[in-house]
Protein backbone atom coordinates (compact mmCIF):
# COMPACT_ATOMS: atom_id res chain seq x y z
CA UNK A 1 0.00 0.00 0.00
CA UNK A 2 1.40 3.53 -0.61
CA UNK A 3 2.06 5.36 2.12
CA UNK A 4 -0.44 8.69 1.88
CA UNK A 5 -1.25 11.83 3.89
CA UNK A 6 -4.00 13.89 4.82
CA UNK A 7 -2.46 16.83 5.12
CA UNK A 8 -3.86 20.15 6.66
CA UNK A 9 -5.70 20.85 3.37
CA UNK A 10 -8.13 18.21 4.04
CA UNK A 11 -9.82 20.23 7.54
CA UNK A 12 -8.77 23.75 5.93
CA UNK A 13 -11.62 22.51 3.21
CA UNK A 14 -13.79 20.21 5.21
CA UNK A 15 -14.98 23.55 7.90
CA UNK A 16 -16.31 25.41 5.30
CA UNK A 17 -18.02 23.10 3.11
CA UNK A 18 -19.56 21.20 6.21
CA UNK A 19 -20.52 24.85 6.83
CA UNK A 20 -21.90 25.51 3.61
CA UNK A 21 -24.32 22.49 3.27
CA UNK A 22 -25.15 23.17 7.00
CA UNK A 23 -26.07 26.63 5.97
CA UNK A 24 -28.32 25.20 3.12
CA UNK A 25 -29.57 22.53 4.98
CA UNK A 26 -30.65 24.65 7.73
CA UNK A 27 -32.32 27.30 4.94
CA UNK A 28 -34.17 24.92 3.87
CA UNK A 29 -35.95 22.35 6.34
CA UNK A 30 -36.81 24.96 8.47
CA UNK A 31 -39.64 25.23 6.86
CA UNK A 32 -40.72 21.70 7.73
CA UNK A 33 -41.35 22.79 11.48
CA UNK A 34 -42.57 26.37 11.40
CA UNK A 35 -43.57 26.77 7.80
CA UNK A 36 -47.64 25.52 8.05
CA UNK A 37 -47.55 27.71 11.34
CA UNK A 38 -46.32 30.56 9.59
CA UNK A 39 -49.00 29.71 6.92
CA UNK A 40 -51.97 29.97 9.37
CA UNK A 41 -51.03 33.10 11.21
CA UNK A 42 -49.71 31.14 14.27
CA UNK A 43 -46.36 32.54 13.81
CA UNK A 44 -45.35 35.95 12.27
CA UNK A 45 -42.45 35.48 10.15
CA UNK A 46 -40.10 37.04 12.39
CA UNK A 47 -40.79 34.89 15.55
CA UNK A 48 -40.93 31.70 13.31
CA UNK A 49 -37.05 32.85 12.17
CA UNK A 50 -36.11 33.24 15.77
CA UNK A 51 -37.74 30.36 17.39
CA UNK A 52 -36.52 27.91 14.68
CA UNK A 53 -33.36 29.58 15.67
CA UNK A 54 -33.08 28.82 19.43
CA UNK A 55 -34.84 25.48 18.85
CA UNK A 56 -32.47 23.96 16.10
CA UNK A 57 -29.08 25.25 18.30
CA UNK A 58 -30.29 23.65 21.21
CA UNK A 59 -31.14 20.90 19.41
CA UNK A 60 -27.71 21.00 17.56
CA UNK A 61 -25.59 22.02 20.97
CA UNK A 62 -27.15 20.51 23.80
CA UNK A 63 -28.31 17.29 22.96
CA UNK A 64 -26.80 16.74 19.74
CA UNK A 65 -24.76 13.51 20.72
CA UNK A 66 -20.99 13.12 20.09
CA UNK A 67 -21.13 10.25 17.87
CA UNK A 68 -21.15 10.31 14.27
CA UNK A 69 -21.93 6.51 13.03
CA UNK A 70 -21.89 5.32 10.04
CA UNK A 71 -21.52 7.81 8.24
CA UNK A 72 -22.16 6.50 4.75
CA UNK A 73 -23.66 3.26 5.70
CA UNK A 74 -26.26 1.81 3.51
CA UNK A 75 -24.64 3.55 0.36
CA UNK A 76 -21.11 2.38 0.55
CA UNK A 77 -18.95 -0.27 2.67
CA UNK A 78 -16.88 2.03 3.89
CA UNK A 79 -14.59 -0.78 5.05
CA UNK A 80 -13.91 -0.88 1.25
CA UNK A 81 -11.54 2.62 1.90
CA UNK A 82 -9.39 0.81 4.60
CA UNK A 83 -6.43 1.23 2.09
CA UNK A 84 -7.00 4.65 0.96
CA UNK A 85 -8.04 7.02 3.41
CA UNK A 86 -6.97 9.86 0.92
CA UNK A 87 -9.90 8.60 -1.92
CA UNK A 88 -11.98 8.64 1.36
CA UNK A 89 -11.19 12.01 2.56
CA UNK A 90 -11.89 13.07 -1.00
CA UNK A 91 -15.12 11.32 -1.75
CA UNK A 92 -16.66 13.01 1.42
CA UNK A 93 -15.11 16.87 0.86
CA UNK A 94 -17.23 15.79 -2.91
CA UNK A 95 -20.24 14.77 -1.76
CA UNK A 96 -20.75 17.60 0.88
CA UNK A 97 -19.86 20.43 -1.76
CA UNK A 98 -22.26 18.45 -4.24
CA UNK A 99 -24.85 18.48 -1.71
CA UNK A 100 -24.14 22.28 -0.18
CA UNK A 101 -24.29 23.95 -3.53
CA UNK A 102 -27.40 21.92 -4.74
CA UNK A 103 -29.69 22.46 -1.82
CA UNK A 104 -28.19 26.58 -1.90
CA UNK A 105 -29.52 26.43 -5.43
CA UNK A 106 -32.57 24.70 -4.53
CA UNK A 107 -33.20 27.67 -1.30
CA UNK A 108 -32.68 30.00 -3.65
CA UNK A 109 -35.20 28.54 -6.01
CA UNK A 110 -37.79 28.13 -3.39
CA UNK A 111 -38.44 24.67 -3.41
CA UNK A 112 -38.20 22.60 -0.17
CA UNK A 113 -35.96 19.95 -0.96
CA UNK A 114 -33.93 17.12 1.31
CA UNK A 115 -30.36 17.92 1.19
CA UNK A 116 -29.97 13.98 1.99
CA UNK A 117 -30.56 13.20 -1.73
CA UNK A 118 -27.79 15.87 -2.60
CA UNK A 119 -25.16 14.17 -0.41
CA UNK A 120 -26.07 10.16 -1.02
CA UNK A 121 -26.04 10.84 -4.63
CA UNK A 122 -22.90 12.52 -4.66
CA UNK A 123 -21.28 9.55 -2.10
CA UNK A 124 -22.73 6.95 -5.27
CA UNK A 125 -20.99 9.07 -7.96
CA UNK A 126 -17.39 9.52 -6.11
CA UNK A 127 -17.61 5.93 -5.25
CA UNK A 128 -18.13 4.82 -8.65
CA UNK A 129 -15.70 6.94 -9.91
CA UNK A 130 -13.08 6.60 -7.67
CA UNK A 131 -12.76 3.12 -9.22
CA UNK A 132 -12.70 1.54 -5.34
CA UNK A 133 -13.69 -2.54 -5.68
CA UNK A 134 -16.35 -3.37 -3.54
CA UNK A 135 -17.95 0.08 -2.97
CA UNK A 136 -21.07 0.43 -3.42
CA UNK A 137 -23.81 -1.10 -1.72
CA UNK A 138 -26.24 -2.06 -4.01
CA UNK A 139 -28.72 -2.99 -1.63
CA UNK A 140 -28.97 -0.06 0.98
CA UNK A 141 -29.06 1.82 -2.27
CA UNK A 142 -32.03 0.24 -3.94
CA UNK A 143 -33.50 0.71 -0.42
CA UNK A 144 -33.05 4.64 0.10
CA UNK A 145 -34.57 5.11 -3.41
CA UNK A 146 -37.84 2.98 -2.40
CA UNK A 147 -37.99 5.60 0.74
CA UNK A 148 -37.65 8.58 -1.63
CA UNK A 149 -40.32 7.73 -4.02
CA UNK A 150 -42.56 6.83 -0.82
CA UNK A 151 -41.93 10.00 1.07
CA UNK A 152 -44.38 12.70 -0.47
CA UNK A 153 -47.08 9.00 -1.03
CA UNK A 154 -46.71 8.44 2.63
CA UNK A 155 -47.31 12.35 3.24
CA UNK A 156 -50.39 12.94 0.75
CA UNK A 157 -51.98 9.32 2.45
CA UNK A 158 -51.19 10.74 6.22
CA UNK A 159 -52.12 14.31 5.36
CA UNK A 160 -55.43 13.50 3.52
CA UNK A 161 -56.39 10.73 6.14
CA UNK A 162 -55.91 13.29 9.21
CA UNK A 163 -57.57 16.30 7.56
CA UNK A 164 -60.79 13.62 7.16
CA UNK A 165 -60.75 12.52 11.24
CA UNK A 166 -60.38 16.92 11.69
CA UNK A 167 -63.45 17.38 9.37
CA UNK A 168 -65.48 14.62 11.02
CA UNK A 169 -64.75 15.29 14.73
CA UNK A 170 -64.57 19.58 14.68
CA UNK A 171 -65.33 21.19 11.08
CA UNK A 172 -67.83 18.55 9.64
CA UNK A 173 -70.43 19.69 13.03
CA UNK A 174 -73.36 21.33 13.50
CA UNK A 175 -71.51 23.63 16.49
CA UNK A 176 -67.21 23.17 15.10
CA UNK A 177 -66.80 26.01 18.23
CA UNK A 178 -68.34 23.31 20.71
CA UNK A 179 -66.48 20.45 19.27
CA UNK A 180 -63.47 22.35 19.15
CA UNK A 181 -63.51 23.34 22.66
CA UNK A 182 -64.52 19.85 23.85
CA UNK A 183 -61.88 18.19 21.57
CA UNK A 184 -59.32 20.45 22.24
CA UNK A 185 -57.68 17.74 25.12
CA UNK A 186 -58.04 14.74 22.46
CA UNK A 187 -55.94 17.36 19.47
CA UNK A 188 -53.42 18.35 21.96
CA UNK A 189 -52.68 14.78 23.45
CA UNK A 190 -52.56 13.57 19.54
CA UNK A 191 -49.86 16.35 18.86
CA UNK A 192 -48.12 16.25 22.10
CA UNK A 193 -47.79 12.43 21.89
CA UNK A 194 -46.56 12.54 18.21
CA UNK A 195 -43.74 15.20 19.30
CA UNK A 196 -42.96 13.03 21.99
CA UNK A 197 -42.80 10.07 19.57
CA UNK A 198 -40.48 11.65 16.86
CA UNK A 199 -37.98 13.04 19.21
CA UNK A 200 -37.95 9.53 20.72
CA UNK A 201 -37.82 7.74 17.48
CA UNK A 202 -35.85 10.60 15.38
CA UNK A 203 -34.07 13.08 17.74
CA UNK A 204 -30.91 12.42 20.27
CA UNK A 205 -29.27 9.29 20.19
CA UNK A 206 -29.36 8.29 23.94
CA UNK A 207 -32.85 8.39 23.30
CA UNK A 208 -33.07 6.64 20.43
CA UNK A 209 -31.18 3.94 22.19
CA UNK A 210 -33.15 3.55 24.90
CA UNK A 211 -36.30 2.64 23.00
CA UNK A 212 -34.13 0.78 20.03
CA UNK A 213 -36.27 -2.33 19.47
CA UNK A 214 -38.64 -1.83 22.22
CA UNK A 215 -41.51 -0.27 19.68
CA UNK A 216 -43.99 -0.44 22.58
CA UNK A 217 -42.47 0.92 25.20
CA UNK A 218 -41.84 4.15 22.93
CA UNK A 219 -44.95 4.20 21.98
CA UNK A 220 -46.20 3.87 25.84
CA UNK A 221 -43.89 6.41 26.86
CA UNK A 222 -45.25 9.27 23.90
CA UNK A 223 -48.83 8.42 25.14
CA UNK A 224 -48.03 8.95 28.76
CA UNK A 225 -46.67 12.36 27.55
CA UNK A 226 -48.94 13.29 25.48
CA UNK A 227 -51.57 12.30 28.15
CA UNK A 228 -49.77 14.73 31.10
CA UNK A 229 -49.41 17.50 28.54
CA UNK A 230 -53.05 17.58 27.81
CA UNK A 231 -53.89 16.80 31.38
CA UNK A 232 -51.75 20.04 32.74
CA UNK A 233 -53.64 22.27 29.75
CA UNK A 234 -56.95 21.34 31.53
CA UNK A 235 -55.71 22.41 34.75
CA UNK A 236 -54.10 25.52 33.85
CA UNK A 237 -57.39 26.37 32.03
CA UNK A 238 -59.79 25.93 34.54
CA UNK A 239 -57.51 27.40 36.95
CA UNK A 240 -57.46 30.66 34.56
CA UNK A 241 -60.88 30.63 34.41
CA UNK A 242 -61.83 30.55 38.11
CA UNK A 243 -58.93 32.97 38.92
CA UNK A 244 -60.48 35.70 36.63
CA UNK A 245 -62.86 38.29 38.84
CA UNK A 246 -66.04 39.23 38.52
CA UNK A 247 -65.35 42.70 37.98
CA UNK A 248 -63.09 42.56 35.06
CA UNK A 249 -65.65 40.61 33.41
CA UNK A 250 -68.29 42.70 34.31
CA UNK A 251 -66.14 45.65 32.93
CA UNK A 252 -65.26 44.06 29.74
CA UNK A 253 -69.35 43.36 28.99
CA UNK A 254 -70.47 47.19 29.82
CA UNK A 255 -67.74 48.69 27.43
CA UNK A 256 -66.82 46.19 24.88
CA UNK A 257 -69.92 44.30 24.32
CA UNK A 258 -72.29 47.53 22.52
CA UNK A 259 -69.23 48.36 20.83
CA UNK A 260 -69.25 44.45 18.71
CA UNK A 261 -72.68 44.14 19.06
CA UNK A 262 -72.77 47.95 17.09
CA UNK A 263 -69.70 46.41 14.90
CA UNK A 264 -71.69 43.10 13.61
CA UNK A 265 -74.93 45.38 12.42
CA UNK A 266 -72.74 47.42 10.39
CA UNK A 267 -70.45 44.88 8.68
CA UNK A 268 -71.25 43.45 5.90
CA UNK A 269 -71.98 39.11 6.30
CA UNK A 270 -69.76 38.23 2.89
CA UNK A 271 -66.82 40.63 4.36
CA UNK A 272 -63.77 40.18 2.27
CA UNK A 273 -61.80 39.04 5.52
CA UNK A 274 -64.58 36.35 6.43
CA UNK A 275 -63.31 34.47 3.33
CA UNK A 276 -59.24 34.24 4.66
CA UNK A 277 -59.92 31.54 6.97
CA UNK A 278 -61.80 27.87 6.96
CA UNK A 279 -65.25 28.81 5.88
CA UNK A 280 -66.81 25.86 8.58
CA UNK A 281 -64.67 27.56 11.19
CA UNK A 282 -66.07 29.80 13.63
CA UNK A 283 -63.73 32.37 15.06
CA UNK A 284 -63.81 30.82 18.26
CA UNK A 285 -62.33 27.46 16.91
CA UNK A 286 -59.32 29.17 15.02
CA UNK A 287 -57.60 30.05 18.30
CA UNK A 288 -57.55 25.91 19.20
CA UNK A 289 -54.12 24.80 16.83
CA UNK A 290 -52.31 27.28 16.96
CA UNK A 291 -50.71 26.59 20.37
CA UNK A 292 -50.70 23.13 18.58
CA UNK A 293 -49.02 24.16 15.96
CA UNK A 294 -46.24 26.09 17.26
CA UNK A 295 -45.50 22.61 19.76
CA UNK A 296 -45.23 20.39 16.91
CA UNK A 297 -42.98 23.40 14.84
CA UNK A 298 -40.65 23.38 17.65
CA UNK A 299 -40.37 19.87 17.86
CA UNK A 300 -39.35 18.95 14.52
CA UNK A 301 -36.77 21.21 14.69
CA UNK A 302 -35.41 20.62 17.88
CA UNK A 303 -34.74 17.07 16.35
CA UNK A 304 -33.25 18.29 13.34
CA UNK A 305 -30.71 20.64 15.19
CA UNK A 306 -29.92 16.99 17.08
CA UNK A 307 -29.97 14.95 14.01
CA UNK A 308 -27.48 17.09 11.89
CA UNK A 309 -24.91 16.49 14.83
CA UNK A 310 -25.79 12.84 14.36
CA UNK A 311 -27.85 10.69 12.13
CA UNK A 312 -28.51 6.60 12.96
CA UNK A 313 -29.62 6.53 9.94
CA UNK A 314 -28.66 5.53 6.10
CA UNK A 315 -29.44 8.09 4.27
CA UNK A 316 -25.96 9.93 5.24
CA UNK A 317 -28.27 13.05 5.32
CA UNK A 318 -26.49 15.93 7.39
CA UNK A 319 -23.28 18.33 7.81
CA UNK A 320 -21.14 17.28 10.64
CA UNK A 321 -21.00 13.89 10.32
CA UNK A 322 -18.79 13.67 7.26
CA UNK A 323 -16.89 16.42 8.77
CA UNK A 324 -16.16 14.21 11.33
CA UNK A 325 -15.12 11.43 9.05
CA UNK A 326 -13.10 13.43 7.33
CA UNK A 327 -11.45 15.10 10.24
CA UNK A 328 -11.09 11.18 12.15
CA UNK A 329 -9.39 9.90 9.11
CA UNK A 330 -5.67 9.20 9.59
CA UNK A 331 -2.65 9.89 7.61
CA UNK A 332 -2.03 5.65 7.60
CA UNK A 333 -4.40 3.32 8.81
CA UNK A 334 -8.05 2.78 8.51
CA UNK A 335 -10.95 4.54 8.05
CA UNK A 336 -12.95 5.47 11.22
CA UNK A 337 -16.27 3.93 11.00
CA UNK A 338 -17.43 5.76 13.78
CA UNK A 339 -15.58 9.12 14.36
CA UNK A 340 -15.83 11.46 17.79
CA UNK A 341 -17.54 14.58 16.69
CA UNK A 342 -15.13 17.45 18.15
CA UNK A 343 -16.87 20.18 19.55
CA UNK A 344 -15.96 22.73 16.72
CA UNK A 345 -17.46 20.41 14.41
CA UNK A 346 -20.34 20.94 16.68
CA UNK A 347 -20.25 24.58 16.97
CA UNK A 348 -20.09 24.62 13.53
CA UNK A 349 -23.26 23.05 12.34
CA UNK A 350 -25.07 24.57 14.79
CA UNK A 351 -23.86 28.21 14.09
CA UNK A 352 -24.22 27.36 9.96
CA UNK A 353 -27.50 26.20 10.55
CA UNK A 354 -28.14 30.01 12.32
CA UNK A 355 -26.86 31.46 9.79
CA UNK A 356 -28.96 29.99 7.70
CA UNK A 357 -32.35 30.12 8.65
CA UNK A 358 -31.73 33.76 9.43
CA UNK A 359 -30.55 34.84 6.20
CA UNK A 360 -32.88 32.56 3.77
CA UNK A 361 -35.22 30.31 5.49
CA UNK A 362 -38.26 32.62 4.33
CA UNK A 363 -37.81 31.39 1.04
CA UNK A 364 -39.29 27.70 1.98
CA UNK A 365 -41.28 29.42 4.53
CA UNK A 366 -43.22 31.35 2.17
CA UNK A 367 -43.63 28.28 -0.24
CA UNK A 368 -44.82 25.97 2.12
CA UNK A 369 -46.93 28.29 4.07
CA UNK A 370 -48.63 30.37 1.57
CA UNK A 371 -47.89 29.89 -2.15
CA UNK A 372 -48.70 25.46 -2.59
CA UNK A 373 -52.53 26.51 -1.18
CA UNK A 374 -53.86 28.91 1.41
CA UNK A 375 -53.26 27.39 4.72
CA UNK A 376 -55.65 28.12 7.98
CA UNK A 377 -55.14 26.66 11.24
CA UNK A 378 -57.07 23.57 11.36
CA UNK A 379 -55.22 22.85 7.89
CA UNK A 380 -52.29 23.41 8.97
CA UNK A 381 -52.55 21.08 12.18
CA UNK A 382 -53.54 18.53 9.89
CA UNK A 383 -50.60 19.13 7.45
CA UNK A 384 -48.29 18.96 10.19
CA UNK A 385 -49.75 15.94 11.96
CA UNK A 386 -49.97 13.83 8.20
CA UNK A 387 -46.67 14.73 7.83
CA UNK A 388 -45.61 13.33 11.50
CA UNK A 389 -47.18 10.75 11.39
CA UNK A 390 -45.83 9.91 7.76
CA UNK A 391 -42.66 10.11 8.81
CA UNK A 392 -42.51 7.99 12.29
CA UNK A 393 -45.00 5.51 10.28
CA UNK A 394 -42.10 5.03 7.74
CA UNK A 395 -39.17 5.02 10.22
CA UNK A 396 -41.09 2.04 12.26
CA UNK A 397 -41.07 0.20 9.09
CA UNK A 398 -37.27 0.85 8.59
CA UNK A 399 -37.89 2.85 5.17
CA UNK A 400 -35.97 6.05 4.91
CA UNK A 401 -37.88 9.12 3.90
CA UNK A 402 -37.51 13.25 3.53
CA UNK A 403 -39.40 15.29 6.09
CA UNK A 404 -39.58 17.61 3.59
CA UNK A 405 -41.24 15.54 0.95
CA UNK A 406 -43.58 13.77 3.48
CA UNK A 407 -44.73 17.60 4.52
CA UNK A 408 -45.44 18.72 0.90
CA UNK A 409 -47.53 15.39 0.44
CA UNK A 410 -49.17 16.09 3.16
CA UNK A 411 -49.81 19.94 2.14
CA UNK A 412 -51.58 18.25 -1.03
CA UNK A 413 -53.57 15.47 1.09
CA UNK A 414 -55.11 17.65 3.21
CA UNK A 415 -56.08 20.09 0.42
CA UNK A 416 -57.99 17.10 -1.54
CA UNK A 417 -59.03 15.57 1.39
CA UNK A 418 -61.40 19.08 2.18
CA UNK A 419 -62.33 19.21 -1.07
CA UNK A 420 -63.58 15.52 -1.34
CA UNK A 421 -65.93 17.32 2.33
CA UNK A 422 -66.91 19.88 -0.37
CA UNK A 423 -65.09 22.99 1.75
CA UNK A 424 -64.42 25.88 -1.11
CA UNK A 425 -61.11 27.93 -1.54
CA UNK A 426 -58.90 24.79 -1.17
CA UNK A 427 -57.25 25.06 -4.82
CA UNK A 428 -53.74 23.71 -5.42
CA UNK A 429 -50.94 26.12 -7.19
CA UNK A 430 -50.22 23.71 -9.64
CA UNK A 431 -47.01 25.74 -11.06
CA UNK A 432 -45.80 26.22 -7.65
CA UNK A 433 -45.90 22.27 -6.86
CA UNK A 434 -44.71 21.63 -10.39
CA UNK A 435 -41.66 23.59 -9.43
CA UNK A 436 -41.20 21.82 -6.02
CA UNK A 437 -41.34 18.59 -7.67
CA UNK A 438 -38.51 19.87 -10.88
CA UNK A 439 -36.18 20.41 -7.06
CA UNK A 440 -36.66 17.16 -6.13
CA UNK A 441 -35.49 15.79 -9.31
CA UNK A 442 -32.64 18.12 -10.41
CA UNK A 443 -31.03 17.66 -6.97
CA UNK A 444 -30.22 14.57 -7.68
CA UNK A 445 -28.13 14.56 -10.59
CA UNK A 446 -26.88 18.32 -10.10
CA UNK A 447 -25.23 16.92 -6.53
CA UNK A 448 -23.97 13.99 -8.46
CA UNK A 449 -22.43 16.00 -10.82
CA UNK A 450 -21.07 19.28 -8.85
CA UNK A 451 -19.20 16.14 -6.58
CA UNK A 452 -17.95 14.71 -9.63
CA UNK A 453 -16.30 17.63 -10.65
CA UNK A 454 -15.25 18.64 -7.31
CA UNK A 455 -13.27 14.94 -7.15
CA UNK A 456 -11.69 15.64 -10.14
CA UNK A 457 -10.44 19.01 -9.07
CA UNK A 458 -9.35 18.33 -6.13
CA UNK A 459 -7.58 15.12 -6.93
CA UNK A 460 -5.80 17.16 -9.44
CA UNK A 461 -4.87 19.86 -6.91
CA UNK A 462 -3.65 18.13 -4.21
CA UNK A 463 -1.63 16.10 -6.08
CA UNK A 464 -1.31 17.25 -9.39
CA UNK A 465 1.62 14.56 -11.02
CA UNK A 466 0.49 11.64 -9.31
CA UNK A 467 -1.50 9.21 -11.05
CA UNK A 468 -3.85 6.63 -9.21
CA UNK A 469 -3.24 2.69 -8.18
CA UNK A 470 -5.25 0.41 -8.50
CA UNK A 471 -7.60 1.23 -5.52
CA UNK A 472 -8.09 4.51 -6.60
CA UNK A 473 -5.88 5.92 -3.83
CA UNK A 474 -3.34 9.00 -5.31
CA UNK A 475 0.06 7.85 -4.74
CA UNK A 476 3.15 9.87 -3.48
CA UNK A 477 5.75 11.40 -5.79
CA UNK A 478 8.36 9.35 -4.69
CA UNK A 479 5.59 6.33 -5.17
CA UNK A 480 4.55 7.67 -8.88
CA UNK A 481 8.77 7.27 -9.74
CA UNK A 482 8.92 4.04 -9.12
CA UNK A 483 11.56 4.74 -6.01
Amino acid sequence: MAVVATAGWAAALAYPAASLLALANGANDICNSVGTAVGAGALTMRQALVLGCIAEAIGAVTIGPFVAQSIASGQIHVAAFAGSPRTFVLLMLSSLLGAGISTLLATLYGAPISATHGIVSGIVTVALLSGTHGALDLGGIGFTLLGWAASPLAGLAAGFAVSLLVHRLVLGTRSPAAAAAKRQPLLLALIASLSFLFLLLKGPVFLRRRVAGRPLLALGAALAGGAAVAAASLHASGREQAARPRAELDEVQRRFVPLLVLAGLCEHPRAPESTREHPRAPESTREHPRLLLVLAGLTVALAHGANDIDRDDPRVGNAVGPLAAILATPAEGPVALAPAVPPTAMLCGAGAFVVGILTLGERTISTVGSKITTLTPHRSFATQTGAAVAVLSSSACGLPVSTSHCLVGAVVGVSLAEKLCGVPNTGLDLTVLSKIVVGWVVTIPLAAAVAAAAFVLLSWLTCPHRPYNEGGEILHNATARGE
